[in-house]
């Protein structure tokens, strides 16, 4: 590296641990090869880097220090042992949903405001949504000193739900036949029930979770305009041409006439 590149500060630390790791699995390689009774192992390492400071993009950057280079500061460094349980303690803190979104897809949101959340410990969408479930808004608001109703403004867009696909699926019930699931995303809110219509009449809901609702529509709900509210005032709507899948109905001779030859679902 020469003087005049810039580390970010977190980078220098992996980098350094991933060394210590390669040097343990070397020494456990050399116990176990030479079967020895008794071998050393690093317990802890202090270094002390001089380095020039520098803040970039809210980064804490370090530019090491040439020899004989003046005005430098001195970093006190001291790694020590962490065991595995520790580490995966910690780990599940910042796992995320296989399909939780990045604060990145938040376009009111600047590269600033995302930074800021982070080190808050808000990383993603759900997370974000849970500080608004609990009332926190204004605190997070104080500690990342972003502005309260642009943080609102975010989470209701990115809290309002989204229907992507309605289709029909099969269904053992005798009591509900024909079934229609609708996937998409925010379609419940912890602690709500969520409300389904079809042209403009409830529609009963089997089952539920945020990325997918089970639904019965009545014989005359197959086509229309399907709205679903996850809460009050945040609600979407699609259009959707089931009939195709529809089940048997009455004509006017009281025959039973059955449903057309299914087409795609609409999605």
């Amino acid at each position: 590296m020469n003087g005049a590149v810039t580390l970010r500060l977190e980078d220098f630390i992996q980098a350094v641990q991933s060394q210590l790791d390669n040097a343990q699995a070397a020494m456990a390689l050399k116990a176990r090869n030479a079967n020895l009774p008794l071998t050393f192992a690093i317990k802890d390492i202090n270094l002390d880097l001089r380095a020039h400071v520098e803040f970039y993009d809210s980064e804490i950057r370090i530019r090491p220090a040439a020899a004989g280079e003046g005005e430098a500061s001195v970093f006190h460094l001291v790694f020590t042992t962490i065991t595995r349980p520790a580490i995966e303690e910690n780990a599940r803190a910042f796992a995320d949903e296989p399909d939780d979104q990045s604060l990145d897809d938040i376009e009111e949101l600047t590269h600033e405001d995302r930074k800021r959340l982070e080190w808050a410990g808000v990383r993603t969408v759900r997370q974000l949504q849970e500080v608004e479930d609990s009332n926190r808004v204004s605190a997070i608001g104080r500690i990342t000193n972003l502005p309260v109703d642009r943080l609102r403004k975010a989470l209701s867009r990115v809290s309002a739900p989204l229907v992507q696909r309605v289709e029909p699926i099969a269904s053992d019930s005798a009591e509900n036949p024909h079934l229609v699931r609708v996937t998409g995303r925010n379609l419940v809110r912890p602690g709500l029930f969520p409300q389904v219509r079809i042209g403009n009449r409830p529609v009963s809901i089997l089952s539920s979770n945020a990325g997918e609702l089970v639904i019965a529509p009545g014989e005359d709900q197959w086509v229309g305009e399907l709205t679903v509210e996850n809460s009050p005032q945040r609600a979407t709507a699609m259009s959707f041409d089931l009939s195709a899948f529809a089940p048997a109905q009455h004509n006017l001779s009281g025959r039973i006439e059955a449903p057309p030859v299914p087409l795609a679902a609409v999605p």
